[in-house]
């Protein structure tokens, strides 16, 4: 068990879609972290029409995502027993889309930011498991939830239950892992275990 958890640790890359040369990765996605949430950001020309249209969706130059249960990550200011439940019982999730048009870093001055780079397969499987998780309507669109925590933001239903160990730590990690990073999921409950990891990829380019 010992072998496996540190196996776990230390997945490499997908070299199919994240090689060695970072010059063959010419895409930068960005991780962020949150308070206890690390959330990916990605640059809307990189897009392409991944993500469904609705009138709510953001519109912006850089696009932050997050992923985490449906009553604790869009109430500003969670009880205790909403957080307990997020926890503890299966529930609802949602898909939190922020529009930025300034980088990331600058928009969030006091949050810790991870530069990494991906080829544009790995950027298409990425924007893909995102989209695959809003929650579509009859027509194939996205279900609008609720205003978002920032100014151009919006949440959206989203596929999956939300519980624990499955966290929005262990999303973001399952997203960079889709696009080849040499990232363990499973490793990456919190956020500050994402960015650390995050971190080991970005130092090994250097």
């Amino acid at each position: 068990m010992a072998l496996l958890f540190l196996t776990w640790g230390c997945l490499g890359p997908i070299t199919e879609l994240y090689p060695d040369n970072v010059e063959d990765r010419p895409v930068p996605v960005y991780v962020v972290q949150v308070g206890w949430h690390a959330g990916l950001v990605v640059e809307s020309e990189h897009l392409g029409n991944a993500f469904p249209d609705h009138e709510n969706m953001p519109e912006a130059a850089y696009l932050k995502i997050g992923w985490g249960d449906d009553k604790y990550y869009p109430d500003p200011d969670p009880s205790f027993g909403i957080l307990l439940r997020a926890i503890f019982w299966p529930s609802r999730s949602v898909l939190h889309v922020v529009g930025m048009d300034v980088p990331v870093s600058q928009y969030f001055p006091n949050s810790d930011v991870v530069t990494l780079h991906l080829t544009e397969k790995g950027m298409e499987e990425l924007t893909g498991f995102v989209s695959r998780y809003f929650r579509r309507d009859d027509e194939q669109g996205p279900i609008y939830h609720s205003y978002g925590r920032y100014g151009n933001s919006a949440f959206f239903k989203s596929e999956g239950r939300y519980y624990f160990p499955k966290t929005s730590n262990t999303w973001t990690a399952r997203a960079l892992r889709s696009a080849g990073v040499p990232i363990t999921p499973i490793y990456g409950i919190t956020a500050r275990n994402v960015m650390r990891q995050a971190k080991r990829a970005a130092d090994d380019d250097e």
